[in-house]
C-alpha cells in the first residue's frame, strides 16, 4: 500500500470542493486519501460509513495504475511501448477499453487529443515542481520526436491486442486514465450501496448522487489566474463529472514565456491559443478527462463546435482575456465568485 500524503491535499491540481453543508444532524463522512497516478486522490462517503468499501476502491485504483502507467516497468502501457514496431501486445481488458476510448477521441478531434503523444511528453518532461528552465527542446528534436506521434499507427486488434506500428512510438494515457478511474470508483460505490459521495482523483471530481439534505453539490472551478485553491465560480450538480484542464497546472518559464504541459501533437509545442482553462461537465468522467485536453488544444470556436456535437457533455471555457463562455444549459447553475468581477460571462 502506498504511503498517504495528507499534506498534499491542499494542493490539488484542478478543482476545490465547496462543501456548503447545512447545520443538520448528519452522518459523519468517512474518507481516504492516497497518492496514486502521480497525484492526490480522495474519496469521501457521506451515507454509508463502511471502510471496506474504501478498501475496494483503492485496491482498484492501484490496479489501474499498475496496468496503465507509462512509467511502471511491468505495466501494459510499458509493454506496448517496448514492443512498438516489433509485435502486438496482449493487454488486460480494461487497458484495451481505455486505449480504444482514447483512439476514439483522437479520431473525433482529428488528433487534437492523441494517446500516442508519449515520446513528446517524455521530451518536454514538464513537472509540477519546476517553475524555471534554462533551455527547452530544440526545433530539430521536436520535429524528430513529433514524427512518432500518430494515432493512425495505433492498432487495436482482436483478443485485446494493441500494436504501435512504428518503432519509438509511445502511448501515454495521462489525459484519460484518471477519468476512467473515476468512473470505476463510482461503479464500485454504487455496487456497494453508496449513494452520496465525492470522488476527487487529482482534480477529476465526480459528484455522486446528491447531499444528505438532498440539495445539489457545489463544486468550485479553479481560477486559472490564481493559485490552486482559489475558485473562479461554483457549479451546482449531481451525478456529474467535473474535469478542468488549464495552463496553470504544470508549467515552467523560459526567457519570460510560460510553457505548460498540455502539448499540441501537431506543433510539438505546448498548445498556444486564446484558452487558459476548460472545464467539462459530463455524465462520464472518462469523457470529461479526454475532452478537457481536447477542447483546450482545439481552442474556443472549434472546441465549442465539438462540445455542442456531443451528448451528455457541457464545456465552460475561460480565455486569457478573462471571458467565461458558459453553455445555456449551465447558465443558471454556474455562479461566479463575487471577487471575480473582472470576468465577463458569455452564454453560448
Amino acid at each position: 500500500m502506498r504511503k498517504i500524503y495528507l499534506k498534499l491535499v491542499m494542493v490539488l491540481a484542478l478543482i476545490m470542493i465547496i462543501s456548503g453543508c447545512t447545520k443538520t444532524k448528519e452522518l459523519e463522512p468517512i474518507s481516504r486519501t492516497e497518492f496514486l497516478m502521480d497525484t492526490v486522490m480522495t474519496v469521501k462517503i457521506y451515507d454509508k460509513p463502511d471502510e471496506k468499501v474504501l478498501e475496494k476502491v483503492f485496491f482498484r485504483l492501484e490496479e489501474i495504475e499498475e496496468r496503465m502507467s507509462a512509467t511502471l516497468e511491468n505495466s501494459d502501457v510499458t509493454k506496448i511501448n517496448e514492443s512498438a514496431g516489433i509485435k502486438p501486445v496482449v493487454v488486460n481488458e480494461d487497458t484495451y477499453f481505455v486505449i480504444s476510448e482514447a483512439k476514439h477521441f483522437a479520431e473525433i478531434s482529428s488528433g487534437a487529443y492523441d494517446p500516442t503523444i508519449g515520446a513528446l511528453v517524455d521530451l518536454w518532461n514538464i513537472k509540477a515542481e519546476e517553475k524555471e528552465r534554462e533551455s527547452i527542446p530544440t526545433m530539430e528534436d521536436i520535429e524528430k520526436i513529433k514524427a512518432y506521434t500518430n494515432y493512425n499507427n495505433l492498432e487495436l486488434l482482436d483478443n485485446n491486442q494493441i500494436y504501435l506500428k512504428e518503432k519509438n512510438m509511445k502511448i501515454n494515457l495521462g489525459g484519460i486514465v484518471k477519468g476512467y478511474a473515476t468512473d470505476e470508483v463510482r461503479r464500485i460505490l454504487t455496487e456497494n450501496g453508496v449513494n452520496k459521495a465525492i470522488i476527487d482523483l487529482g482534480g477529476n471530481v465526480f459528484a455522486h448522487g446528491n447531499k444528505l439534505d438532498e440539495s445539489l453539490w457545489k463544486i468550485g472551478i479553479q481560477d486559472p489566474f490564481e493559485y490552486t485553491g482559489n475558485f473562479l465560480g461554483v457549479i451546482e450538480v449531481q451525478n456529474k463529472s467535473i474535469v478542468t484542464s488549464g495552463d496553470y497546472e504544470r508549467y515552467f518559464n523560459y526567457n519570460g514565456k510560460k510553457y505548460h504541459h498540455i502539448l499540441d501533437a501537431k506543433t510539438g509545442y505546448p498548445s498556444d491559443n486564446e484558452i487558459t482553462g476548460v472545464s467539462i461537465i459530463s455524465d462520464k468522467s472518462i469523457d470529461g478527462d479526454a475532452l478537457s485536453t481536447t477542447l483546450f488544444v482545439l481552442g474556443l470556436d472549434r472546441g465549442m463546435e465539438l462540445a455542442n456535437s456531443l451528448e451528455g457533455v457541457e464545456a465552460i471555457f475561460v480565455t486569457k482575456s478573462k471571458e467565461i463562455y458558459v453553455p445555456t444549459a449551465l447558465i443558471d447553475k454556474f455562479n461566479l465568485n463575487n471577487k471575480n468581477n473582472s470576468f465577463n460571462i458569455k452564454e453560448y
